[in-house]
């Protein structure tokens, strides 16, 4: 769980074979989902697969099986051998599972699940292509999530399982640039953050499937792009209650305390230690390089600059990420120290790195606003 879902952060093959199913109750299908679901949420990506498995090769089909056991393949390729090669095979697997829905389909025209699933498909697909800048891809994935979703919509618009996929569209479009905001008049979208966190708000409080990680993504957002720390709080402490060694959630509220100006983090610098050695090796690299923002971002705020200075100058070397939101934030930081030292023009020098990235973070409007008017802590 490490990013937006929908754009959100899993993967897997899975091409379903036409035999050997067996029965299973609806009952006993939906105990083995909702237990898959945690599973992902603790970071037991494998077991997660295997659970996923289980239930799409068996009956009542259910289309969740397929996709979920893609996902969390996914996560586990990207752990094995790192994000690219991650990303790779999952545009060549994605392909096969929306080929055995849509043969599905083919035999039941009017089944929703599976016009939704194969957007959600699409979804894995455009998160891989944002990731790698390509927007045509990007486009033309999203033009297809939402002429599935749109069908499905008209008779589940008050499914928060399906509601969420127009909360996250409708957020990235009112975040992002007018390219976007084409592709959105085009697909007859309004594009408007509010209206999408209120679509995301409502699958964190209803939903079945999809409510862990519209909390996940509602910390994010909150946290990243709306500085808003109340918010990030809420949907924070619901999760951690619930998955207390995730270490990714540890990482989030740790980053929420920092935000809002606590050192404290010890506990949560802790937990994450705990988990290094169960995570794969690319993950484990991962939060090996949380932990030097962490501890950076901790010093400085305990105004230990030569140690912050240390900490934040290792993350950015040694930084390989997908995504550019904690390296603005290491940026930032950065600024902030050196404004401290008294060294303004090195402090304008890593604002102004942090404003290039121009990824519509709240660290690049802070940058800014530093750039003008120095820091003071």
């Amino acid at each position: 769980m490490h990013r937006l879902i929908c754009f959100g952060q899993w993967a897997i093959i899975l091409i379903i074979l036409s035999f050997g199913l067996h029965a299973q109750t609806a009952e006993i299908q939906e105990a083995r989902l909702q237990e898959a679901l945690k599973a992902m949420n603790r970071m037991e990506h494998e077991k997660a697969v295997a659970l996923f498995q289980e239930v799409a090769l068996n009956q009542p089909y259910h289309p969740l099986g397929s996709f979920g056991a893609l996902a969390n393949r996914w996560i586990v390729n990207q752990g094995k051998y790192g994000y690219r090669a991650g990303n790779r095979e999952l545009l060549e697997d994605v392909d096969a599972v929306i080929i055995d829905f849509r043969r599905r389909l083919v035999a039941n025209p009017d089944d929703a699940e599976l016009k939704y699933y194969i957007g959600l498909c699409n979804g894995l697909r455009a998160r891989v292509l944002l990731a790698e800048k390509d927007w045509i891809g990007v486009l033309v994935s999203g033009y297809r999530i939402i002429r599935n979703f749109k069908s499905v919509l008209r008779d589940n618009s008050k499914d928060p399982d399906i509601v969420i996929a127009f909360g996250v569209f409708n957020y990235y479009v009112g975040l992002s640039s007018g390219f976007m905001k084409i592709a959105s008049w085009i697909m007859h979208l309004s594009g408007s953050k509010e209206e999408g966190l209120q679509q995301i708000e409502f699958a964190a409080l209803k939903g079945n499937y999809c409510r862990y990680e519209a909390r996940s993504i509602l910390a994010y957002l909150n946290l990243y792009f709306e500085s808003d720390y109340p918010a990030a709080k809420r949907w924070l402490d619901m999760l951690i209650a619930e998955f207390p060694e995730n270490p990714y959630y540890n990482f989030l509220y740790a980053e929420y305390n920092v935000r809002t100006g606590n050192p404290d983090i010890d506990i949560y610098l802790r937990l994450i230690r705990q988990r290094l050695d169960s995570l794969d090796p690319f993950f484990r690299q991962e939060y090996v390089q949380r932990l030097r923002l962490l501890e950076g971002s901790q010093a400085l705020l305990q105004h230990d600059l030569d140690k912050a200075e240390g900490k934040l100058l290792s993350f950015l070397e040694h930084f390989d990420s997908e995504m550019d939101y904690d390296l603005a934030s290491a940026y930032l930081r950065l600024g902030q120290l050196y404004d401290l030292r008294h060294e303004r023009q090195k402090a304008r020098e890593y604002y102004q790195k942090t404003v290039n990235l121009d990824n519509r973070s709240a660290a690049v409007l802070e940058a800014k606003k530093y750039l003008d008017t120095p820091y003071l802590q």
